[in-house]
């Protein structure tokens, strides 16, 4: 059985966007484990002649791990619009808005909640919050159809 052109080209197009998802979940999983490493040698390379003046990373190992797994979702993210038709372009580009306007909203708030409630790092909480509004968004239109 001879297969279609416009089929032949959708199947291609799943593999890619399949093994695309496949390396971003591995390497959104692997980058904190990096970053940890990474730090870790840093501080013990400065440490190592002189332990009182040894660049102190483990308190920001953990921020910076998520710093990094987050920029590699948003990479993929935009990877896969590069790669999509124009109905889901439309609806990349409502979600990544509605994380627009999540992140607008949520980070004067929680710089102002900074002192009061204690937090370390309100930016990367407000932008870990805009991120999830951008995966929950698609989620709800992929689940709508």
């Amino acid at each position: 059985m001879v297969e279609e052109w416009g089929t032949a080209r959708e199947r291609q197009r799943q593999r890619r966007r399949r093994t695309l998802m496949i390396m971003a979940i591995v390497t959104a999983a692997l980058a904190p484990l990096l970053a940890v490493f990474l730090l870790g040698l840093v501080e013990g390379f400065s440490g190592a002649y002189d332990p009182d003046r040894a660049i102190q990373t483990r308190s920001h190992a953990g921020y910076i791990a998520t710093a990094i797994a987050l920029l590699v979702v948003l990479v993929v993210k935009y990877r896969m619009w590069r790669s999509s038709d124009e109905v889901e372009r439309q609806q990349v580009t409502a979600a990544l808005a509605m994380a627009g306007i999540v992140a607008l909203a949520s980070l004067p708030v929680l710089s102002l909640a900074e002192q009061p409630l204690g937090f370390k790092f309100p930016a990367l909480i407000g932008w870990a919050i805009a991120i999830a509004a951008l995966v929950t968004t698609r989620i709800v239109q992929r689940l709508r159809g």
